[in-house]
């Protein structure tokens, strides 16, 4: 990879060509289809095609620095530009969160607002995106045990990224918003930043640690003496050494890791240039969002953002009450079938889900609602016509869709809940389901559940290792921190049993 030279103003810093290891009145909804994202947006104007064009550079940017060359590209991430940041804050239920980036069992979708940042110090929409597209990257490529700094750091690294009027890109620049904490608050200690992940971060020391962790990966990523190291100890945490001492692995240890990195800060530091010959991106398609479809977006994210339970009735009305305005839209009633399914509406959503499929046969979505009320009714009676209905459904939501992972989970399901041997094709579809969006825990979780229930331990608590963990405390890896422990001790006796029976296997 070819890189050009050039000097950049502010901040001491300058650009270094390098080779890297590593319901009311509204307008109406437009999108925009790339290779790897849908935009959403209101209104159709330029700042739509060219923030398209940006991910979809970012894209294929972090390809190029990290050697990802893996043609799949699994399910394409949805974001929606909203028309307010109040909005956007609405939907987080955070009066603190700018931008969002989660999952559902469908898609991985961010959320954030069209407006400007307030100055060049606060998080952006587009740098908020930036740094969770990369943890999702790295979750869809390479994901392991890497230490939280890391996970961080790497994000912070690639989070600001600019796109001269040239066409190239540059990044490896200074996260603006962290300056402050890293200049005025002095670094975080790296012998800290080691040992510890993000929980019970104050504001301060957040701001501290994240800058911290974003310049200790600029440092590695630009000093080719010290990559190597990091390069080692990276890979014995991901590959679960015992017992690592960080000490080992730098010259001078911690200690004179911190003192070098101090040093760096106070050198020009460098970025990089992707430049334009060197971008490869696929033809962007803006067109109009069918009307009922745009008119039921905000109600969709606050369906699929993982709601309280007492907020999904409310939910299912407020659908329910634009669905009617749309009666000839299958968009609209598959949605409210799963919208009065979450809620516990079970007769309507099977109703809705039918009307839905009536209007357009090829309705994943109502096919898999339709699965869902099935399964549950073959499960009650046991019988052989209604568990042959319900895969029927499941089968019928694939072949409308054989790229949405709910069916392929289904399918997963109805071989569990009916019992017996699980066939392959029944490992083969969660297997798919998890390929397509394996950012989503659950699916994370049951193919896990599902690789121990095969008797493959490792495999099982080594899916387990981006959750467990995960920089972030949460029920949820405090629980794959247990369930890896549970495989662990699992894998180990099976493995002393086969060695046992070995030993006593007679020779020949």
């Amino acid at each position: 990879m070819r890189f050009w030279m050039k000097a950049l103003a502010g901040l001491g810093l300058a650009v270094t060509g390098m080779g890297m290891s590593m319901g009311t009145a509204q307008a109406a909804w437009y999108q925009a289809q790339t290779r790897h994202f849908t935009v959403y947006s209101e209104g159709n104007d330029a700042k739509l095609r060219s923030f398209a064009e940006r991910l979809e550079k970012f894209d294929y940017l972090l390809r190029v620095v990290t050697h990802v060359t893996d043609p799949e590209r699994g399910s394409p991430v949805k974001v929606y530009l909203l028309s307010s940041e109040s909005k956007v804050k609405a939907l987080a239920r955070n009066p603190n969160v700018a931008g969002f980036y989660t999952t559902s069992d469908r898609t991985a979708f961010a959320v954030l607002s069209r407006e400007a940042k307030a100055s060049q110090f606060d998080f952006g929409a587009e740098e908020i995106l930036f740094h969770e597209y990369t943890h999702h990257f790295m979750l869809h490529h390479f994901p392991a045990a890497y230490p939280a700094w890391y996970v961080e750091g790497f994000a912070e690294f690639f989070s600001v990224v600019k796109f001269p009027k040239d066409g190239s890109i540059e990044f490896g620049h200074v996260p603006m918003a962290r300056a402050p904490g890293l200049v005025l608050g002095s670094p975080y200690p790296v012998k800290n930043l080691f040992a510890r992940d993000t929980d019970g971060l104050s504001l301060r020391d957040g701001d501290r640690y994240y800058g911290t962790a974003w310049l200790l990966t600029h440092y590695f990523q630009y000093k080719p003496d010290r990559r190597t190291e990091i390069a080692r100890y990276l890979k014995d945490v991901a590959n679960g050494v015992k017992d690592i001492q960080p000490d080992s692995y730098f010259a001078g240890g911690l200690a004179g890791l911190e003192k070098d990195l101090k040093i760096y800060l106070r050198h020009r530091l460098t970025a990089s240039v992707l430049t334009p010959k060197e971008l490869k991106i696929d033809a962007i398609i803006v067109s109009p969002v069918d009307p009922a479809q745009g008119a039921l977006i905000e109600d969709e994210l606050r369906l699929i953002n993982h709601p309280k339970t007492e907020e999904l009735p409310g939910i299912a009305t407020a659908i329910r009450r634009i669905a009617a305005q749309y009666p000839a839209s299958a968009h609209a009633l598959a949605l409210l079938a799963e919208a009065e399914w979450a809620a516990e509406q079970k007769d309507a959503a099977l109703a809705d889900a039918d009307r839905a499929i009536a209007i357009d046969p090829k309705s994943s979505r109502a096919y898999a609602v339709r699965a869902e009320a099935l399964l549950e009714k073959a499960q009650d009676s046991d019988s052989d016509a209604d568990w042959k209905a319900a895969l029927t459904s499941i089968v019928r939501a694939n072949r409308a869709d054989t790229e949405d992972p709910v069916p392929l989970a289904l399918f997963y399901r109805y071989h569990a809940m009916r019992g017996g041997k699980m066939p392959d094709l029944g490992y083969d579809g969660l297997y798919k389901a998890f390929t397509l969006l394996p950012q989503s825990p659950d699916y994370r979780f049951n193919l896990s559940h599902a690789m121990a229930a095969k008797g493959e331990y490792r495999m099982a608590s080594v899916l387990l290792d981006p959750i467990a963990y995960s920089p972030h405390g949460s029920d949820m890896r405090e629980a794959a921190l247990k369930l890896k422990a549970a495989f662990d001790a699992q894998a180990a006796e099976k493995e002393t049993s086969a060695a046992k029976a070995g030993s006593r296997a007679p020779a020949l």
